[in-house]
């Protein structure tokens, strides 16, 4: 069993204000810090250069994307 599948139905039973307590109390644990925060220079450069590129339209149609996952997933027999 997973963690998601153990924690679900506890996470399901809270009342609203129970769970807000709980989300923030999660949230202070976990920290600020998060993965972008974590890379190098050049790494987090290639990550803006490409949102940069989405952003300007230069993306590929997600049909086409689909296609090319569905294809690697086919040939590693998933």
């Amino acid at each position: 069993m997973t963690r998601i599948e153990r924690i679900a139905p506890l996470i399901e039973a809270m009342s609203e204000d129970a769970f807000e307590d709980f989300l923030a109390a999660a949230s202070h644990a976990v920290g600020t810090t998060t993965v972008y925060a974590s890379l190098s220079d050049d790494e987090k450069a290639a990550i803006d250069n490409a949102v940069a590129r989405l952003d300007r339209g230069e993306g590929i149609p997600y049909a086409d994307l689909k296609a090319r996952l569905d294809e690697k997933l086919k040939a590693a027999g998933q």
